[in-house]
C-alpha cells in the first residue's frame, strides 16, 4: 500500500521487511520492522545521511501510521526516534500498542 504524504510516498516493501520514504522516485529513508500478530515492531528508522534534519524522519513516521491505522494494526517503537515521534504526536495513541 502506498500513501501520499506531502508528496512523498510511504510504501510497505513487505519483501524487505520495511516501510520506505520515497521522494521523485529516489529513496530518502527506512523504516525496518518485523510483525508480531497485528503488531509492527519497529527497532530502526533511519533518513539517509542526505537528507537529515530535513523533516523526513517525520513524514516516514505519519505514512507508517497512516498505512497502520488502515490496516488496524499497532506499532511497537523500539527506535528512540519512532518513540519520541509517537510521544510528540498524542494524536496517534490509537496505533501504538498496548503491550
Amino acid at each position: 500500500m502506498v500513501v501520499p504524504a506531502d508528496g512523498f510516498e510511504v510504501t510497505d516493501a513487505t519483501g524487505a521487511s520495511r516501510f520506505e520514504l520515497m521522494r521523485d522516485g529516489e529513496l530518502v529513508g527506512i523504516a525496518d520492522y518485523r510483525s508480531r500478530g497485528a503488531a509492527v515492531v519497529v527497532p530502526h528508522v533511519e533518513t539517509l545521511v542526505r537528507y537529515r534534519g530535513q523533516g523526513y524522519g517525520g513524514r516516514l513516521m505519519a505514512g507508517i501510521v497512516d498505512i497502520l491505522r488502515r490496516e488496524g494494526r499497532t506499532i511497537v517503537p523500539q527506535c528512540p526516534f519512532a518513540a519520541a515521534y509517537l510521544r510528540d504526536h498524542p494524536d496517534d495513541a490509537d496505533v501504538v500498542d498496548p503491550a
